[in-house]
């Protein structure tokens, strides 16, 4: 699921500059010590290569440990030329996102609203320009998570005017976290956003449950 075709190893970074009230990993939105190092992270690829084709590097938001992820993704290529690298990213700041430009083979970015007030201090502008940046990845994906409070039915047109150009977009289901009363939409809604996604980009929209 978390690499589409691949067998991935997936690594999560902790920091977050964003609030979501649905997220599935809150103990990573501020740093924590490190649990993994990277010897042992190549060990276990070296000991699993014949299975895995490929490593996800997730959060928190891994951009914010930039300094430190571009020498280690570089290191991972060194050693493990085979394998493919994923980035997961809120897309905060185009100019660091752009960094990873050719070190990575897919980057998956969140689209999480077009009011992003709502739980960060990161402009639309700056979201408008790491969507752009993402298209011109090789490979990737646009990721929109259906929480109600976020995307409202009334911005579905937008945001799919804002996935133009994208060759791939994941409808999400949202999944309810505890202490979070909000109910999910119906899977007709998401098809219906899904059919909107169709008419303004042109593309066939994977929904995920």
């Amino acid at each position: 699921m978390d690499y589409p075709g691949k067998i991935a190893l997936t690594l999560f970074t902790s920091n977050c500059n964003f609030d979501c009230a649905y997220c599935h990993n809150p103990g990573l939105k501020v740093s924590t010590d490190e649990r993994v190092s990277e010897e042992e992270v190549f060990e276990y690829l070296a000991k699993r290569k014949a299975q895995l084709d490929g490593v996800v590097i997730t959060g928190g938001e891994p951009t914010l440990r930039e300094a430190e992820l571009i020498p280690f993704i570089l290191r991972l290529k060194e050693l493990f030329p085979e394998k493919s690298v994923k980035l997961d990213t809120n897309g905060w700041n185009s100019q660091i996102l752009g960094r990873f430009l050719e070190r990575v083979d897919f980057v998956a970015m969140d689209l999480k609203a077009v009011d992003y007030s709502l739980f960060s201090r990161v402009s639309m502008d700056s979201i408008e320009e790491s969507l752009e940046l993402v298209k011109s990845f090789k490979e990737h994906e646009i990721r929109v998570t259906m929480y109600p409070p976020y995307v409202a039915q009334r911005d579905f047109e937008r945001l799919a005017i804002l996935c133009k150009g994208a060759s791939r977009v994941a409808i999400q289901q949202y999944r309810r976290v505890e202490g979070n009363p909000v109910a999910p939409y119906s899977i007709d809604i998401l098809n219906e956003f899904a059919g909107i996604l169709c008419k303004e980009t042109g593309l066939n929209a994977v929904i995920r449950g």
